[in-house]
């Protein structure tokens, strides 16, 4: 199956972005939304390499794995998903919410490296707004995910040799979910693998079949 996706430059208030939209008609309920951001080598204003790592390659493999609008935005170069480029994310998520009357019960985020410390960061500004996230290799403010995600589902990924962010900085969040109450997390270690844990976990079947099976409790 080909898989194509749409490139829209950045607009005043938004950053370029990648779109995938699934074949067929959406549920009645509309499609689930999944946010993917990048990690730090994929920076930049084209709107498209951001498009070829991580969930993005996988989707292009197996886009029967994730039956759900995905969106892809662009980080600036010399950046980080923080701050005002956070809530660019956030303004282009309500965008997509209009356009295209996705289900406001499934809204996912994902990322990876810098863009993993980017999901933990932005799932804590709105952890009201999101049914599930899954970051991998990445560091967070363990204090904020204590007091913001008791309840969130969380998927954390991680390889064992890291030596861009060391494991040691997931195995802190998983203690603080843990000490939190969250009883919807879930913590896995890829023994042997390095920092680009991304491979292996964006080609595990369980990890979409877990994403969708999210709604948000209201």
């Amino acid at each position: 199956m080909s898989v194509r996706f749409r490139y829209r430059k950045a607009a005043f208030d938004t950053l370029p972005y990648a779109l995938y939209l699934p074949d067929g008609a959406p549920p009645k309920e509309g499609w689930p939304l999944v946010v993917f951001l990048h990690g730090s080598g994929e920076r930049g204003c084209d709107g498209r390499k951001q498009a070829t790592v991580g969930l993005p390659k996988h989707l292009k493999q197996h886009p029967e794995r994730w039956p759900g609008i995905v969106a892809m935005p662009q980080c600036p170069e010399g950046l980080r998903w923080e701050g005002v480029v956070l809530e660019s994310v956030y303004r282009l998520i309500g965008r997509l919410e209009r356009e295209f009357s996705t289900d406001p019960d499934r809204l996912y985020l994902t990322g990876l490296s810098l863009g993993g410390h980017g999901a933990w960061n932005l799932a804590c500004l709105y952890p009201d707004r999101f049914a599930a996230i899954a970051p991998m290799c990445a560091a967070a403010d363990p204090f904020r995910v204590l007091f913001s995600l008791r309840h969130m589902p969380v998927w954390n990924f991680h390889g064992t040799d890291d030596e861009v962010v060391p494991v040691e900085f997931s195995r802190v969040l998983e203690l603080a979910l843990r000490k939190s109450g969250n009883k919807a997390h879930r913590f896995t270690e890829y023994d042997g693998v390095g920092h680009a844990v991304w491979d292996r976990a964006y080609a595990n079947e369980e990890l979409p079949r877990w994403l969708f099976a999210q709604r948000r409790k209201r």
